[in-house]
């Protein structure tokens, strides 16, 4: 078992440090922002326009995980990336049309100021969707190979990148949607640079075409449909919640903006374990898929209590407080209006860990419609909730709740799924 532990933990460890260092863009921008004259307006302004942006990117979310699971063959290689270019390209464009809607800021009920500043960070952000689906393209190449080092290395020069680029910015200009765009663009160029470097440098594997693997446009599109379905029912709940915390006012969009951040942060240490997951039992003989799944999902839980108990010690100690303090640079009132959404949300890396468990499970099983379905219901929940506690102006924690019980939903309607038929690996044949 500890042998076990340790052969995931090799794999894990680097692939999860890229997701964590790479979360850790917002967190820096959310210190730069801070830091401007006008701050709460440009972290409002920054919580609008990035969840937007990340709205456009949820298609291409599961780009990573269907190319780790596609890298087996070369035909649906070909095929994923001429899927991925168009999905994109209609992305690309699709934002690049709605940052021209003026209307959007009466709708959102934000200040003329805030939106602003907004939708030009959704302008200047419109290659996002494209630059990301390519990368993440060739991430599930480098990890279906066993290079997740090579993905850990790209993200460190990512935010090293955006780190320079955002502060150099601040140098010469206090707009927020300038310092936004130019950092989080500039970063993920350099990155995609990278990964499509280190792709060259090994020979991808060919074991043929399967009928159980998407050869052709329509075949993926049906298979990656219900993915895509469930990324862009999350993010366009967790877009909405910022939307409906304006109605709360400028102090409680500001609060969430920055505690989400930092939660997410940490909790995107627990995505890789979906990879994870696929990679082990993809290659796994029949007769020893059962025991295989028992060690991972024992695996799976003890790194979301891992990261749960990480932020645990971020909202409870004194140096986790001294660092939350620095975090908003000095702002005590952002301070203890971030605390108690903190709390309450300490228990989702281990959901989440859980979540991408039952996520794999049923991607090997070619059930993504389960995923789907599970995110669709999980999601309309999360969003009626918030709604409800938004019209009666209820305290700001009472919306982590919310979040935490949607989160909780979907695992179960997951684990369900995945009990619902005999677990059918695809494997291609050789």
């Amino acid at each position: 078992m500890r042998s076990r532990n340790r052969r995931y933990l090799k794999e894990l460890a680097p692939a999860s440090l890229s997701d964590m260092v790479m979360a850790l863009g917002d967190p820096i921008i959310i210190f730069v922002l801070a830091s401007l004259p006008n701050s709460t307006q440009s972290l409002a302004a920054f919580a609008l326009g990035k969840g937007i942006a990340v709205f456009f990117e949820s298609p291409i979310i599961s780009v990573l995980p269907v190319s780790n699971l596609l890298s087996v063959a070369k035909k649906s290689r070909e095929v994923l990336f001429r899927f991925v270019l168009t999905l994109g390209l209609i992305l690309t464009l699709s934002m690049l049309l709605l940052s021209l809607l003026p209307e959007l800021g009466w709708f959102m009920s934000v200040q003329s100021g805030v939106w602003e500043q907004a939708s030009l960070m959704v302008l200047l952000l419109c290659p996002w969707p494209l630059m990301i689906a390519l990368r993440r393209y060739w991430q599930g190449q480098i990890l279906h190979a066993g290079y997740s080092a090579d993905i850990a290395k790209g993200a460190i020069l990512r935010c090293l990148v955006l780190i320079g680029v955002s502060f150099s910015i601040t140098l010469v200009s206090t707009s927020s949607a300038i310092i936004v765009a130019g950092a989080l663009l500039t970063g993920v160029l350099v990155e995609l640079i990278y990964v499509r470097y280190r792709v060259r440098r090994f020979k991808p594997t060919d074991a043929g075409v399967d009928p159980a693997l998407p050869t052709d446009m329509r075949t993926m599109g049906r298979y990656y449909w219900p993915l895509a379905q469930s990324m862009i029912t999350l993010w366009g709940a967790r877009l909405m919640l910022p939307i409906l915390i304006a109605f709360l006012g400028e102090l409680e969009l500001a609060a969430w903006a920055a505690a989400w951040m930092l939660v997410i942060s940490i909790s995107n240490g627990v995505r890789m374990l979906q990879q994870l997951v696929i990679r082990h039992l993809q290659a796994c003989p029949d007769n020893k898929r059962g025991i295989e799944r028992r060690h991972l999902f024992r695996f799976s839980l003890l790194v979301g209590i891992g990261f749960s108990v990480t932020l645990g010690f971020i909202a409870f100690s004194s140096l986790g407080q001294s660092l939350m303090l620095l975090y908003v640079s000095g702002d005590t009132q952002l301070t203890h209006a971030m605390h108690p959404v903190l709390v309450v949300l300490l228990i989702l890396p281990m959901l989440m860990a859980v979540q991408y468990y039952f996520m794999a499970l049923l991607m090997l099983k070619n059930a993504t419609n389960s995923i789907g379905k599970a995110a669709f219901v999980a999601n309309l929940y999360m969003v009626v909730g918030v709604a409800l506690i938004v019209w009666f102006h209820l305290p700001l924690y009472t919306i982590a709740i919310q979040v935490a019980l949607a989160m909780l939903l979907e695992v179960v309607l997951l684990g369900g799924a995945t009990k619902s038929r005999k677990l059918v690996t695809i494997q291609p044949r050789s």
